[in-house]
Parts: C-alpha cells; structure tokens; sequence
C-alpha cells in the first residue's frame, strides 16, 4: 500500500490510497488540547427567498451529498500512527456517512446576528471526533427574514486559512439556477490498515538522510544571517525586544470556550482609505484592527504603552494550489500600533511596519519552518504542548503574541449554495495560548465581513471588537477626507 501515491478511480470505483500528512499539516493535530481545537469556523448567510420550491435542510443535505466528492477531506479519516512512529494519514473512511456531519438546530428569536454568534459560539469550543471525518456542518434555522446560517468546521490539518474560501468554493455554484454537477464516480474505500501495518510503514518514512539534515542546517544558519542582516537594514536590530507582547486581558491562559461576534465594512471604504495615504487594502485592514482594539482595552483600563504584537498568516500557495486541502502557510509578526490615538498616525505606522516586516520576511527562505516541521518526532510536539496548556505555562512565562489577524480575499462575483444566495461570509481562525483573540476579515462582494472569535473567559464580548472594526473604518476614512481637503486648500 502506497502512502503518497494517488491512484486514480479503478474500473471498480477503489478509492485513493491513504496519503501522510505533511509536517506542517500534522502539527495543527499535535497542537490541539482540550483547550485549544485546532480547527477553522465558517458562518455563511444564506437567503432562500428566490429559491423555487423552497429552501431548507433538506435540499442543503442534498447539495452537499451531490458535490461532496470535490471534496476529498470529507470522506478521509485521520490515521494516528501508534507509538508517534510517523505523522499521521488521511485515509478514506468506509464507515463515512453523511447524516453523521450535517446537523440541524433553530436560532432564538429574533434570530439576529447575535443569536446566531452564540451558537457559534458554543459549537467553535467543542474538538471535532477524531474517529470521523475531521469536519461538521450545522444548519441554523429560524434566522431574521426567513435567512439560514450554515456554519462548518473544518479541522486546520486539511484547510488553510489563508485560503479557505477556495477551497469551500466546491460546495458552491455561481448562478442560482446552475445545472446539476457533474454525477460522482463510484467509491468503494478500501479497509482502513491495522495499527501495526501504519507502525510499520512509519517508520521508514521517519529516515531522514544525514545530507538532508546537515542542507537544511546549513539553509538554515544562512537565513538566521539573511534575517539579521535584513533587520539591521529596516533599523531593527534588537528585533526581538522590540517584538516583545504586552499584558493584556486577553493574552494569557486559555479555556475551551469560546466568544464570537460579526461585522462588516464597505469594501470601499478601505480602497478610498488606500488611495489616499498610499497604503495597501491590508494596511488599512490592521489600522482598523488596532483602532477597534486600542478602543476596548482603554475602556476597560488595559491599554499597554506598548504597541501589541499581531500575527498575520502568509499563504504560500501559487493559484494552482490554492485549491488543495493542505496548508502552506508562514506567519509575519506585526507590531501593531494601539498605543497611537491619531487614526492616521495608526495607518503610517501599520504601513511602514508592514513593510518592514515583508522585506525582513522574504529575506529568509519561507519553506524553511515547513522542512523542519517535517522532522519534528510526534509525541516531543503533542507532549509539548500539553506541558504548555495542562501548566498554564503562558501565564508564568508571559505572552509571545497578543492577537492574530487574518485579512482573506473573498468571491468577486455573487455565490449561490443550493439556489440561496450567499449574502455574507464569516471565517474564523482557532486562538492559541497567550493569544486569546481572532480577527479574520474577508472581502465579499462590495463589503469586508469581519469574524471575530475570542476565548470567552479572557474576552466575553467580542462584539466591541466586531462593531470597533467598523467605527475604525470610519475613523480612517474621515482622517483620508481631512487629509484631502488640507490638500486641496493648499493647492
């Protein structure tokens, strides 16, 4: 039995074979613990009006069932090899069955957003069944004006973040009368292998050649000189003081519950806001970040001095990839300027850090922290960050990050899930200890939808952080307004 082959569908319809989680990929199983679910929240909106014949769980089971194989992670169950002796598999799983990922629950009234972030809320805390395929759907019903709530969690071992949206887009048609998809060719799984069989092909996947590691050592003193020459270049070269998180509520210790709000902005807006100051869509994204939370934590008495320190996903993926469930993904760390009142002073701040923190990132080699996550043992990083929640280690240490931001390009072009259209789209991304807050904002047809997901006890209400995006937004784009008619008047 291969594991990275991918044999094509056999006159008898026998499924593909079992393939290993990369390193990068299995080290989102590895991190997971009970207080920290390691998986992504999708919330689309749907509007069933113009729907012929009406619209309900029914025809949204159905749609799932008919295009499901685009989507192989769905029907795959994940493989742990005994012992740690090799990352795990995604093999096709022959007990799948679709009633046992699709479920179905009504919203409180009024059925608003807030009713809806509760749920949300409460189903974002629970870990996805390792013994199923490592995805869920829920159907929330009774939404205002007749609207349906699809949230779906998908676990960030076979999703990236950074380009979820695409890869979802499989469920999805762009016409609301699409004909049917194409049918689905037979699947008959094979038998998933024994636990000695994976022990035993494991443990030749664990060889690394000596050449192999002493490349990557070398690759890798040379980007740790590439970097620090970088930083001296940009004027940072004590990077690591300088990078330095803050105290904040927010970014210690967390539970496993969850918090979750939504938001919107004119996309627009931030384009009239980029022109004006020069800056990219993105910078004005982060300024807007650090304006809604430098505004919650003053109200609360917890500004820091200090600007935070912000993690912002990087996609490596080219065009062709963006549609693979894998991740291939770095992180940039931004200082992100919440000890700045001025909205434009926030915005020249978050474009040089920006910047700065590109050109000190592109330095070094970007697969790097992907090779050597392919070597990493197992049961040293699953024990590791057990140590880490189990011992509270963040609170005694004190935090290396304070928030992550994620800013996704979303469909261009309206989106339709059965015949409903898709009015909004809110991805969430998993917190991490020391970093008990989420912001992900994804363009979508003339808006920003803004999902925030918090660690409930460190932020119950992200609602603050959610309508501070928007008032953010606005900040920003009244200090564009001023800065044009100074303009204009001294011309």
């Amino acid at each position: 039995m291969s594991e990275t082959r991918k044999d094509d569908e056999s006159e008898e319809g026998r499924s593909e074979a079992p393939r290993r989680l990369s390193g990068q990929d299995a080290m989102f199983v590895y991190a997971e613990t009970f207080s920290m679910p390691m998986h992504t929240v999708g919330t689309l909106i749907l509007d069933p009006k113009e729907v012929p014949g009406g619209f309900g769980f029914e025809r949204i089971v159905d749609t799932v069932a008919a295009r499901i194989h685009r989507m192989p992670p769905f029907r795959e169950r994940l493989l742990e090899v005994p012992l740690g002796l090799g990352h795990p598999l995604m093999a096709p799983d022959p007990d799948f069955r679709l009633e046992n990922h699709i479920h179905r629950l009504a919203a409180p009234a009024p059925g608003g957003l807030r009713e809806l972030a509760q749920i949300v809320g409460d189903l974002a805390g629970r870990r996805l069944d390792r013994h199923q395929p490592l995805w869920e759907m829920w159907v929330v019903e009774g939404l205002e004006d007749g609207r349906i709530g699809l949230v779906t969690k998908l676990h960030h071992c076979i999703v990236d973040g950074a380009s979820g949206s695409s890869q979802m887009a499989g469920l999805m048609d762009t016409e609301p009368d699409a004909p049917p998809p194409e049918p689905a060719p037979a699947w008959e799984p094979a038998p998933l292998p024994s636990g000695l069989t994976l022990a035993t092909q494991s443990v030749g996947s664990r060889f690394v050649s000596p050449l192999d590691v002493a490349r990557l050592a070398f690759d890798t003193l040379k980007g740790m000189r590439d970097r620090r020459r970088a930083e001296q270049e940009v004027g940072k070269e004590d990077a690591g003081d300088s990078t330095a998180a803050p105290e904040t509520p927010f970014s210690r210790a967390i539970t496993p519950h969850r918090a979750v709000a939504y938001g919107s902005a004119p996309l627009d807006a931030l384009k009239r806001v980029k022109r004006a100051f020069g800056v990219t869509v993105n910078d004005a994204v982060l300024a807007a970040c650090a304006l809604s939370v430098r505004s919650y934590l003053e109200a609360r008495g917890a500004l820091p001095d200090d600007p935070l320190v912000c993690v912002v996903p990087v996609s490596l993926k080219t065009e062709s990839e963006k549609k693979e469930f894998s991740n291939k993904v770095a992180t940039m760390r931004i200082r992100l300027p919440t000890h700045l009142a001025d909205p434009a002073e926030v915005l020249r701040a978050v474009h040089r850090e920006t910047v700065e923190a590109k050109y000190i990132f592109q330095a070094v080699e970007a697969s790097l922290i992907p090779r050597w996550l392919q070597l990493v043992p197992p049961l040293l990083t699953t024990y590791g960050a057990q140590l880490v929640s189990e011992f509270d280690l963040v609170d005694r240490a004190g935090p290396m990050m304070n928030l992550a931001v994620s800013n996704m390009m979303g469909p261009p072009i309206p989106l339709y899930f059965g015949g409903a259209r898709v009015e909004a789209i809110y991805p969430m991304g998993p917190v991490g200890e020391g970093m008990g807050l989420n912001i992900t904002v994804l363009s979508n047809m003339g808006r920003v939808d803004v999902g925030v997901l918090a660690c409930r006890e460190l932020l119950p209400d992200p609602q603050s952080i959610a309508d501070g995006f928007a008032r953010g937004v606005r900040k920003l784009e009244r200090a564009a307004e001023t800065g044009a008619r100074a303009g204009a008047a001294a011309g």
